[in-house]
């Protein structure tokens, strides 16, 4: 009786985990939907789903999350053919596995549904948030302002459970400070330092552009000035030298502000410390790529806030505990 009954039960979290997928693929499909109207400014009701590059409405039997564009469609138009963006299902998957391993990773036959539940809801918007920053560098204040009032509802859905399991939760003391431990320092660098510094470099970089100009021009010259070239190319190498020097300036918006600030309510602020550690560190590897290749060090770095944030929401204890055993002084 015994083993069936751990049997029957065992088949009930797999039968809860399938359904949490299915819904997560579906909120999924939605979360389409926001980061690409959004921004846009069109509204997420008014018009069915439809073909980004003919406008054809996509029939209903052509929704169904994930299956079909992988086995209906196979990622083309019904009506014209042409590709469609495998965007699509990969946000759908990525919400629906995350939902998963939010429900694996609190006990909520234990201690309740709505924690989960509101880490799902707070996971799908930062997913909004990460992709909409990386399409268009700006963040949809209506969703940041959604994730900001899921996360005060999880502090305040933890406040009469002073003695008891937190639901994974942190204190309201340390989602307070989290509140402000990484939002004032990246309002102060976006909004007080990389404008000292930038309006420094930019000037540099203008001067440069104005002596590259003139050898230019110098050059094609038949009867050129040597003396004068060489001074100019002098000045140049001064500028650029000094260019280099300042490196790059992490610039953080409003969004950026917003986001952490959102974060730290629901994750408190040893994990949102790792949340901003881990963002800043992927954001730096890919600024360096993107220099590399193009030349161009501006980008958004919500995206990688984001990474960082579902870092901390999965593996953010452990990596807390690492670093406070590392801290500790071991007994004598």
């Amino acid at each position: 009786k015994m083993d069936n009954v751990m049997l029957m039960g065992l088949i009930g979290q797999i039968v809860v985990y399938i359904v949490v997928f299915i819904f997560g693929a579906c909120i999924g499909s939605f979360l389409n939907v926001c980061i690409y109207r959004l921004p846009a400014g069109e509204s997420l009701t008014k018009r069915n789903s439809h073909c980004m590059t003919c406008g054809a409405e996509i029939k209903r039997y052509d929704l169904i999350p994930i299956i079909s564009w992988l086995f209906v469609l196979k990622g083309k138009c019904r009506s014209c053919g042409q590709k469609i963006s495998g965007r699509y299902p990969l946000v759908e998957s990525l919400n629906a596995i995350l939902f998963v391993l939010v429900f694996l990773k609190y006990d909520f036959f234990g201690t309740g549904i709505m924690m989960p539940v509101l880490m799902c809801l707070f996971i799908s918007t930062v997913i909004v948030i990460g992709f909409e920053d990386y399409d268009t560098q700006e963040m949809t204040l209506a969703v940041l302002l959604i994730m900001a009032a899921i996360s005060v509802a999880a502090a305040v859905l933890a406040l009469p459970q002073v003695n008891v399991i937190r639901y994974g939760m942190c204190s309201l003391k340390d989602s307070i400070i989290g509140a402000f431990a990484v939002s004032v320092p990246f309002l102060l660098i976006g909004f007080v330092l990389t404008p000292l510094f930038m309006s420094a470099k930019d000037e540099n970089r203008s001067s440069a552009r104005k002596i590259r100009k003139r050898l230019k021009e110098m050059n094609s010259l038949t009867n050129k000035d040597t003396r004068e070239i060489k001074k100019l190319e002098t000045e140049l190498e001064k500028l650029e030298a000094e260019i280099k020097e300042q490196g790059p300036v992490f610039g953080f918006g409003m969004g950026d502000v917003i986001l952490m600030a959102a974060a730290g309510i629901m994750l408190g602020w040893q994990k949102i410390l790792v949340a901003a550690g881990v963002g800043i560190l992927v954001g730096a590897v890919y600024g360096v790529i993107r220099k590399h290749r193009s030349e161009d060090s501006q980008f958004a770095f919500g995206p990688w806030l984001a990474i960082g944030i579902g870092f901390a929401i999965f593996l953010g204890d452990p990596v807390v505990q690492w670093y406070a055993n590392l801290l500790t002084v071991p007994a004598v």
